[in-house]
């Protein structure tokens, strides 16, 4: 599984390694160096440089990140490339394992190492890059506290100013390793090794300029004490074809899952349809719509796999609703709510004690999350288990706060809304979250700005429904569908040969990822 650490999680594996593993403070330094190079060789490959031929500058600061500079500058020296170190800070900074590093590389008459000048001196700066093709940032590592100032800033800049491939060690240097907020200023990388696991800073903001993210080892097991919870972890393809449940060579309909969506209303049938055919597409092997009367003959004309039935008129709820609503879900191995339902009198009532009483796994979206309101609470008293799915506005509604505050503090609002809820909560976004009550979050690298279109929520609701039905866990179903979800949209614009889809392209895509997954 693929931990991705805060700073000081980072620093508790490490001391695990020389703890516990046995391996010492200088060993991890050389392993980490060791591997960055072995990253950058093969982006040169990729753009067409040759190290013999290579211009690198490698910049340092005083720190553990910068002993692991030291480490690549060696490196790729004995690999005849033309190195050449720049400290931005002063030298007499440097101690421990970084020294013993920096010292490695002074007895290595090929590589200048050069103090830089002072933040006034900014041209000097930008023009010891100018003709480089490799620039190593290893100024800032885990460790920043404040924000970027001075000598560090300027050389920052001119880092970023520069043309040559540029290279984070660890995460770009200005870059805060638990939040992904830039302090003051940062590298925009290219490329960005990190070490040992992914940190929250680089994949909490999809837009973060980290460029390509690689993972390389220290040399040692990557191990994470109950003492550093709540984790994190990066969701993978692995991840998910483990969770994923298999169908059955004799599988049939009545062994796949039978989900009730409770979905639509007069004019917003469609938003029903899309999470029908993708609860479908996705493996259900039966699918009911309950919906009013007044829009069960259009979901009717629209869905030929599914059966309808009516639990109200129109948008008011009835007497009768609740019990027509828990008959049906008796029967049922999942159900999902939300997408286009009715939002007349009582039905607020309605939904929020079927949200609480009904029995079965449960998808709580759109509306259904709007008839909650502040209430969320009610749901840790739930009898069966829930997934939440707010977008920003949602979460922001739930939570009585701003799409600002909540934006801004994505994985604080993830986690403090499943606590609440005592569930399962995904936070859809560029980087959808998927939380637990635990606290535990999983992070979802497949996202595609083509989401960003009506109806591709209803299309994951149909999804997660049909992962419940097919017996996944709240947690898991959460996981996967959101995974297969969002390469689903990758796939399909490419397919498509655009950068924009409709919700409508996604069900029969996401069936094409699963039967690759």
């Amino acid at each position: 599984m693929a931990f991705v650490f805060t700073s000081e999680q980072a620093r508790a594996a490490d001391a695990h390694l020389m703890g516990t593993v046995g391996l010492p403070g200088l060993v991890l330094m050389e392993n980490a160096g060791r591997g960055v190079v072995g990253a950058i060789r093969r982006a040169m490959k990729a753009r067409g440089l040759v190290m013999d031929k290579a211009r690198v500058a490698v910049v340092c600061g005083v720190g553990q990140n910068g002993g692991d500079g030291f480490v690549v500058a060696r490196h790729m020296a004995l690999l005849g490339a033309n190195v050449k170190v720049h400290l931005v800070l002063p030298l007499e900074r440097i101690a421990g394992d970084a020294l013993v590093n920096l010292h490695a590389l002074q007895a290595m008459s090929n590589v200048p190492i050069v103090q830089g000048s002072g933040a006034d001196d900014r041209e000097s700066w930008r023009s010891a890059f100018a003709e480089v093709d490799i620039i190593v940032d290893a100024i800032f590592g885990t460790g920043l506290r404040s924000d970027v100032i001075g000598v560090p800033a300027v050389a920052i800049a001119a880092i970023n100013a520069a043309a040559g491939l540029k290279v984070a060690v660890d995460l770009p240097s200005g870059l805060d390793a638990d939040t992904g907020l830039v302090r003051g200023v940062a590298v925009a990388a290219d490329l960005t090794v990190t070490i040992a696991a992914r940190k929250l800073g680089l994949v909490l903001d999809a837009t973060a300029k980290v460029g390509r993210v690689c993972v390389v080892g220290l040399g040692g097991p990557v191990h994470l004490a109950d003492a550093c919870k709540p984790h994190a972890h990066w969701i993978d393809r692995s991840m998910v074809r483990a969770w994923l449940p298999s169908l059955a060579v004799d599988a049939h309909k009545g062994t796949r899952g039978h989900l009730l969506l409770v979905a639509g209303s007069e004019g917003k049938t469609g938003a029903a349809a899309l999470a029908g055919r993708a609860a479908l597409r996705a493996g259900a092997g039966l699918v009911t719509v309950a919906t009013t009367q007044a829009a069960q003959a259009a979901i009717d004309a629209k869905l030929w796999e599914v059966m309808s039935v009516a639990f109200a008129p129109g948008d008011d709820a009835v007497d009768d609703s609740y019990r027509q609503l828990a008959a049906l879900a008796d029967r049922m191995k999942a159900v999902a709510i939300g997408p286009g339902i009715a939002t007349g009198p009582g039905m607020a009532a309605l939904v929020r004690r079927f949200v609480v009483e009904c029995s079965a796994a449960m998808v709580i979206d759109a509306d259904a999350l709007n008839h909650l309101g502040r209430d969320v609470s009610l749901l840790a008293s739930a009898a069966g288990p829930r997934v939440l799915t707010p977008h920003p506005g949602e979460m922001a509604r739930l939570m009585g706060t701003t799409v600002d505050e909540v934006q801004g503090q994505r994985l604080v609002f993830v986690r403090r809304l499943a606590a609440k809820a005592d569930c399962v909560v995904v936070f859809k976004g560029a980087r959808t979250l998927v939380a637990d009550a635990d606290g535990t979050v999983y992070i979802n690298p497949a996202a595609s700005s083509a989401l960003g279109t009506a109806g591709s929520g209803d299309v994951l609701t149909g999804v997660l429904g049909a992962l419940l039905a097919q017996g996944l866990s709240a947690l898991h179903a959460a996981v996967c569908g959101v995974f297969l979800h969002g390469l689903a949209a990758k796939n399909a614009c490419a397919a498509l040969r655009m950068q924009t889809l409709v919700a409508g392209d996604l069900p029969d895509a996401v069936a094409r990822v699963r039967a690759g997954i």
